[in-house]
């Protein structure tokens, strides 16, 4: 997955690029919820390695959308 649009959608979403629309505000709930369940994929994961990095990161990722959710 490519960077740039996540990126761009909390941009849009914070206000950066103007007034968010309703698309923008869906979407950074969609975000949130597939943070969520990567953590909760991770977390049951067979590879050790995954589960000690992978689920900090998607709980430090979920944290921040829902953080961008929220504003």
């Amino acid at each position: 997955m490519d960077s740039l649009p996540p990126a761009s959608l909390l941009l849009w979403r914070s206000g950066a690029w103007g007034a968010p629309p309703d698309f923008a505000v869906i979407a950074t709930w969609v975000a949130f919820g597939y943070f969520v369940l990567g953590i909760a994929l991770n977390a049951i994961s067979r590879s050790r390695p995954e589960r000690l990095v992978m689920t900090p990161t998607c709980v430090a990722l979920a944290v921040c959308s829902l953080l961008e959710a929220l504003s």
